[in-house]
């Protein structure tokens, strides 16, 4: 099923009702819309939204005009950049947008984000694969966020500051970023036009990074000890590295959500060589 854009079925249903207030038939309704908007409504669909059956404001609790440029905004595009994903419910129509996760403390900061921005309470629960699942639904959002993501429209809410820069960056690593016994941090993914615009902004925070590097080819065969078959790569995969040079910014500015991984930044930064060490807060 194609879904029409949020803000479009909201100008076509305000269409219907005020057509109708003027007491055009169904049959002229769908022939004015279809006229002006190169739309072709249903008479069932007209029905169903003249009856309040249905509705696309329907459990709307936000509006394009109330998404503003905020952290925690910026922490959620950086998690659906990641791990995060975003479906409808085909009998329901809910729009969903939710996270997978090992680490609860990244879970939980994603829930926080969520209920501040969609207003409602997300569900939280663990998979069969023993992963935290996070699930909230908003329209106005999935309609922003729904893959594959438009980078060019989400700039103006994760480049409003540095803040906004540093909490979606600290998303997306907390979703592809690890870090090695010896400190290096290398961020992956297989999408090169996603990697080259993380890579900007950590050049833009003044971190210093290279690539993007071709890590795993396409058709690598992967063996998953958990579930003990092997799997082949569908897509090449590539990483940036984060030079050691600025790893203490990293850890200052950005940081891990997750502590586990941010505790092995601070041991690589505490080795003595290091003329600046830090501690954990």
């Amino acid at each position: 099923m194609k879904y029409r854009p949020l803000e479009l079925r909201m100008k076509l249903y305000d269409e219907v009702h005020s057509l109708r207030k003027l007491g055009l038939s169904h049959s002229q309704i769908i022939k004015m819309v279809q006229e002006k908007y190169n739309e072709k409504l249903s008479r069932s669909h007209i029905s169903w939204w003249l009856r309040g059956i249905h509705s696309p404001y329907g459990n709307v609790l936000i509006m394009f005009d109330d998404i503003k440029p905020s952290k925690e905004l910026a922490f959620i595009i950086g998690d659906v950049a990641g791990d995060g994903y975003t479906y409808v419910r085909k009998k329901t129509y809910d729009y969903v947008i939710g996270l997978k996760c090992k680490d609860v403390e990244h879970a939980m900061e994603f829930t926080r984000c969520l209920e501040t921005i969609t207003g409602s309470k997300p569900c939280i629960g663990k998979g069969k694969d023993d992963r935290y699942v996070v699930e909230g639904c908003s329209k106005t959002l999935y309609e922003l966020l729904k893959k594959p993501l438009d980078i060019e429209k989400l700039r103006q809410y994760i480049e409003y500051s540095v803040e906004t820069m540093t909490a979606f960056l600290r998303a997306f690593l907390g979703s592809e970023g690890c870090i090695d016994k010896r400190g290096y941090i290398r961020v992956y993914n297989t999408d090169l036009r996603l990697l080259n615009y993380v890579k900007q902004l950590l050049l833009k925070l003044n971190i210093e990074v290279t690539g993007p590097h071709l890590g795993t080819k396409k058709g690598t065969p992967i063996y998953n000890r958990k579930g003990g078959r092997t799997y082949y790569k569908k897509k090449d995969e590539y990483y940036l590295y984060i030079r050691a040079s600025s790893t203490q910014r990293f850890a200052e500015l950005i940081g891990f959500t997750i502590r586990k991984k941010m505790e092995r930044v601070i041991k690589a930064l505490n080795f003595p060589h290091h003329s600046s060490p830090i501690k954990i807060t």
